[in-house]
């Protein structure tokens, strides 16, 4: 499961134009420090105080959208440091579905109203995006169909809106690529205008460059572009440094910026962020969560192992195999997979042939993943030998 699923997420920022200021009033015609004070409390996973912030401006001004907007941002960024845990999808769609409420009521008054045009068509398009990381992909493009019309008209009022353009961005890009990837969405397609992969990433970028608070946004979604659907990670690397230097403390950028270096084979690098992962995670950090600590320890262990210190990598895939006890999520039993086998290595190596082979049977019990129960059978009849068996070097599934 990945966070990138967005037939329906074509407008899943369009919310994020930030059109006069008013020293009053909370609008987005034009930039309010106020509301980029709590819209970088989210980023940096400060929920409680994100929440107090949007509820005052709630309080305040009951009939604008803004507040109930990014009210239901901070349950998006609930679900998306785990986006296998469901808990908060409900009070996620309940939290939209009152923000296109009022963006409803003052559209009944003004249909060009700027702030609610733009609020309702985020709000459709994160509830699409939602949709589609649940894989309800008809839902996902049904929202994108709903939300098509409000980007344009938003558009139309702001044509020279840097934020804006993010929302073409993501239907330019995602409406030539989702369909290549998902026959289902194919008759929908075609009642929708056609994209152009190469056109919307030239769009993200202008706005990962010179949007207000899109910026962001249009970043995150460049490196999460680029890793998934362009099998670029030198390319995606960069954007999740920038995001993380931006918001240190934020799991998610975290966990991206480390994986993407030992991928790339920075691997010192990587492991350093990935120990600093296991201690904001022992310490019970917003956001960073035994998942990604599991991933965390297997990638400081593997390194540890290519290292030759094997007594420090047995502790780590140790800790893989022993987080992942009682979990049924695919990618954490492939990293107990990953590191039982690597365990085994280690044992036979150290000539702990016991230990070694209670390893290999440990593998043959958890799911298959990358041909590792051939590996351990194998390893079963003769121990692993250095420089004559191959060792353990397949990745988990994407996430």
């Amino acid at each position: 499961m990945n966070a990138l699923h967005p037939i329906g997420a074509v407008l899943l920022c369009c919310a994020l134009a930030l059109p006069a200021w008013s020293e009053d009033a909370y609008t987005m015609r034009g930039f309010d420090a106020r509301i980029q004070r709590g819209i970088d409390l989210i980023y940096n996973l400060r929920f409680a105080e994100a929440e107090r912030h949007f509820q005052n401006i709630v309080a305040a001004e009951p009939d604008n959208p803004l507040g109930y907007f990014f009210r239901a941002m901070v349950s998006w960024w609930r679900i998306l440091i785990d986006l296998a845990d469901k808990t908060h999808d409900a009070e996620f769609h309940a939290r939209l579905k009152q923000c296109i409420e009022v963006c409803d009521r003052r559209l009944k008054k003004d249909p060009m109203d700027f702030d609610a045009i733009l609020f309702k068509g985020g709000a459709i398009g994160f509830r699409g995006r939602l949709y589609g990381d649940r894989e309800q992909y008809l839902r996902a493009a049904r929202d994108g169909l709903r939300g098509l019309p409000l980007l344009k008209k938003s558009r139309q009022l702001e044509p020279t809106n840097k934020d804006i353009l993010f929302g073409q961005g993501l239907y330019h890009y995602f409406a030539e690529v989702m369909p290549q990837r998902h026959r289902i969405l194919r008759p929908i397609m075609a009642f929708l205008p056609d994209g152009d992969r190469v056109l919307g990433l030239q769009q993200l970028k202008e706005v990962a460059r010179e949007g207000a608070y899109a910026r962001t946004e249009a970043a995150y979604f460049l490196g999460q572009i680029y890793r998934i659907f362009e099998k670029d990670n030198r390319r995606a690397l960069p954007y999740f440094e920038e995001l993380y230097a931006r918001y240190p403390d934020n799991a998610v950028f975290h966990r991206y910026t480390a994986r993407l270096m030992v991928e790339l084979g920075r691997w010192r690098s990587g492991v350093a962020l990935y120990e600093e992962y296991v201690r904001r995670s022992l310490a019970g950090q917003t956001g960073y969560h035994r998942h990604g600590r599991l991933e965390a320890h297997y990638y400081a262990g593997k390194y540890a192992y290519f290292e030759r210190r094997f007594p420090e990598a047995a502790d780590h895939l140790a800790a893989t195999d022993s987080l992942a006890a009682n979990s049924e999520r695919k990618r954490d039993l492939a990293f107990a997979v990953l590191a039982n086998l690597l365990l085994g290595q280690v044992h036979d190596l150290a000539g702990r042939r016991e230990d070694a082979v209670l390893r290999y049977q440990r593998v043959r019990r958890l799911p298959d993943h990358a041909d590792s129960h051939q590996r351990a059978q194998h390893y079963l009849h003769a121990p692993y030998r250095e420089g004559v068996d191959e060792a353990v070097n397949p990745v988990p599934p994407t996430e």
